[in-house]
């Protein structure tokens, strides 16, 4: 099996959606036997294509620009890749997961929500996915959370609770829950984040598996940056104000300093952006 996935990054995600369920078939049969080694193995194979199936799919909506759809897809591809750590050590070569966690991380980095929804859940009856039975401290079904039972990854499936409160946070445990504004006259959600630093970076790459890297540093505002603007002009972050009531205020600050490094097979590319603060997004200069 290890090495019908040897060139899992060449496949599409139908070859994959098709290679999954083979193994799923294979896999029911291993659990009739009760051959839970074989079965668990199966498992982490079909985690792997999972992983490759949701990459590919976050790549697809960041090129599409449906981007908290894609942000959504990267917070799965996390979630699933720190399950199968649990039972699967991988290098940097193995079917591409160093590449996909790696770029994973990078976009997260690069993506401009910092404040995020934390529900404070009091979880009345929860009930074990392996076995249906529901949990409590006196009343243990014997399963853990995390191990592979029957070619399947125990879990905690919450059927009742009450939503206490929400926090604003801004290292959540939970990364769907990103805030947006409402527009007050159609009280529709009206996403109002400057993505300017992933569209940058996906009009370069053009593929899920090109190698490219991302390096971090801090840089100033200075006044040097705005020599040519007059206190009375209209800022040049076109945010409709006067320099003097806008950027002229941030002088001094520090804001991130992106460097996106691509490399392709015939050269290699580096491409630089700056994110300056503005309205605790960042803008692009």
């Amino acid at each position: 099996m290890k090495s019908r996935l040897f060139n899992i990054h060449q496949l599409s995600y139908d070859s994959l959606t098709e290679l999954f369920q083979e193994l799923q078939e294979e896999k029911e049969g291993f659990v009739k036997e009760n051959n839970q080694e074989k079965a668990k193995e199966l498992w982490i194979y079909q985690t792997i294509i999972e992983v490759h199936k949701l990459y590919q799919n976050a790549f697809k909506l960041l090129k599409d620009k449906s981007y908290y759809e894609g942000w959504c897809q990267l917070e799965r591809i996390e979630i699933t890749i720190s399950g199968l750590k649990k039972h699967f050590n991988y290098n940097n070569k193995e079917f591409f997961l160093w590449h996909i966690e790696k770029s994973v991380t990078n976009l997260q980095v690069i993506f401009p929500y910092r404040l995020f929804g934390s529900m404070e859940v009091l979880k009345k009856k929860t009930e074990c996915s392996i076995c249906k039975q529901e949990i409590s401290i006196r009343n243990p079904c014997g399963h853990i959370i995390g191990e592979i039972y029957n070619g399947e990854m125990c879990h905690r499936i919450v059927t009742e609770a009450d939503l206490m409160g929400i926090s604003l946070v801004e290292n959540p445990g939970n990364k769907f829950s990103v805030m947006f504004l409402k527009d007050e006259k159609t009280d529709e959600q009206v996403d109002h984040y400057n993505y300017q630093s992933i569209d940058y970076l996906f009009a370069h790459i053009h593929s899920p598996f090109e190698i490219w890297d991302l390096e971090v540093s801090e840089r100033e505002i200075k006044k040097s940056d705005y020599a040519n603007i007059g206190r009375n002009d209209k800022c040049t972050c076109n945010s409709g104000k006067k320099f003097k009531k806008c950027c002229e205020l941030k002088i001094g600050e520090k804001y991130p300093h992106y460097e996106f490094i691509v490399i392709n097979p015939t050269d290699e590319t580096l491409l630089t952006n700056e994110l300056k603060p503005e309205d605790n997004t960042g803008s692009i200069i």
